[in-house]
């Protein structure tokens, strides 16, 4: 990891290859590949990577030419940065790469969707189901939004304390945990069927099932 939040720097080749096949990606905001890894080569990470995410990508490298940035930028990378490098400027680029992807995602972004049979408005924080209605806290409602971004697959709890409450996830915290069960009772107040949307998955976290409606 790197001093600054919402930046994953891979260190090495194994550890970055569970990473990147991971849910944990989406709660990053730009990733910092180095080139030359101990035990791999930063550009095939690079080729992994961006056949499943366009987060932002920085390639960092103690030894290059024009032809070696032009090849990394060519697979996918979108900046290049050359050991020594100034903490400074890399916080820049990193920060002038995020606002540029937040440019671009956020009229995509949508604040409502279904769970099961429910009807969920996180613009308003309440939840809908013939007639019946359930109002979510803010906490909530961001909680719903990562588990629906995620859908079908496990959703660690690392990735909903950093896109949820902003921090990192701390096992002794079991603040998700009570969240996730009060959803769940909101859920099924509304409509029992959809109150088993949320599943837990054990040493992991959780996951939203993407229920049949009816």
């Amino acid at each position: 990891m790197v001093g600054f939040a919402g930046s994953a720097r891979l260190p090495c080749d194994r550890e970055a290859g569970r990473f990147i096949h991971s849910n944990e990606l989406a709660a990053y905001d730009c990733m910092l590949i180095d080139i030359n890894l101990t035990d791999g080569c930063g550009l095939e990470l690079l080729r992994d990577a961006r056949t499943r995410s366009d987060i932002p990508i920085v390639m960092i490298s103690g030894a290059g030419d024009a032809d070696s940035r032009a090849d990394a930028i060519s697979v996918g990378a979108d900046d290049y940065v050359m050991k020594p490098f100034s903490v400074k400027e890399l916080r820049a680029r990193v920060h002038r790469l995020h606002e540029a992807r937040v440019g671009r995602s956020a009229p995509r972004q949508s604040p409502s969707f279904r769970i099961g049979n429910i009807d969920c408005d996180i613009g308003r924080l309440s939840m809908d189901f013939e007639g019946a209605s359930q109002a979510l806290t803010a906490l909530e409602g961001r909680i719903l939004q990562v588990l629906h971004a995620s859908i079908g697959e496990d959703c660690p709890k690392s990735c909903i304390a950093r896109q949820a409450l902003f921090r990192e996830y701390d096992p002794r915290d079991k603040t998700i945990d009570v969240y996730i069960n009060r959803l769940r009772g909101k859920l099924a107040e509304l409509d029992a069927a959809s109150g088993e949307a949320i599943k837990t998955i054990r040493g992991v976290g959780y996951r939203l099932s993407d229920l049949q409606q009816h």
